[in-house]
């Protein structure tokens, strides 16, 4: 595992400031990722110090001066935390022991625990041409939330985003122009960046995803997807 959310989510993800979509998929890294929570629980400690902190007279974010204050010592902390020594990012199997399971193209696969509220008795499965698999878990304003189905040695056409797509490996793994992506890792993707997800003869992958908006096809006839609607999501 070599790709985690950056300082700043972990920090709005600490401070209750992230909202649901992006907290799931952080929720659900933190069950793989123990320098992920080291560093969580690191944010978690320096915010409680940060309210302990705050003068007695006057209420949070009335007093100018003490909250400027207070900004510049949390800025400080979150500096030392980022020069921290990083703990070994190795996927801790055992969290996943005792997670709900979903069945999807004649297999059975282990999904964390952070999900289990979000799944259904019977999911309902879409499916892209027998080879690429969707399943909504939440929808709001903000964001889209799904788990991805890939099945073995399978090109996803080239595509962007209008918004930014984060992704978390659940299962097997992928690779694109980037690199190889394998269970735990958790990557950030906006309109920036065209990729062509793709995986190996005899690997499947399972993913969380988080879209912010809907997905652009850039190549080839999958182009036409892109005036449906209100665009095309997984």
């Amino acid at each position: 595992m070599s790709h985690h959310p950056s300082i700043d989510m972990l920090e709005a993800y600490a401070l209750g400031q992230l909202d649901i979509g992006h907290s799931i998929a952080v929720s659900a890294h933190l069950e793989f990722c123990p320098a992920c929570r080291s560093q969580l629980f690191r944010l978690e400690e320096l915010a409680g110090q940060q309210l302990h902190n705050l003068p007695e007279s006057e209420p949070y974010g009335l007093d100018t001066n003490a909250n400027d204050a207070a900004s510049g010592h949390w800025d400080d902390m979150l500096e030392k935390i980022t020069e921290m020594p990083q703990i070994s990012a190795r996927p801790t199997s055992p969290a996943l022991l005792c997670s709900p399971k979903v069945d999807i193209d004649g297999v059975s696969l282990r999904v964390p625990k952070a999900l289990h509220h979000l799944l259904k008795s019977q999911p309902e499965w879409r499916s892209y041409a027998g080879k690429v698999y969707s399943l909504p878990l939440h929808n709001e304003e903000s964001s889209r939330v799904n788990l991805l189905y890939i099945g073995q040695n399978v090109l996803v056409p080239q595509h962007t985003h209008k918004g930014t797509e984060a992704t978390l490996v659940l299962h097997g793994g992928f690779s694109d122009e980037d690199g190889e992506y394998h269970a735990g890792d958790f990557i950030l993707r906006d309109a920036s960046i065209r990729h062509s997800p793709k995986t190996a003869v005899g690997q499947n992958c399972l993913c969380l995803t988080v879209l912010t908006d809907s997905m652009v096809f850039t190549q080839g006839i999958a182009r036409l997807f892109n005036l449906f609607g209100r665009g095309v999501y997984p």
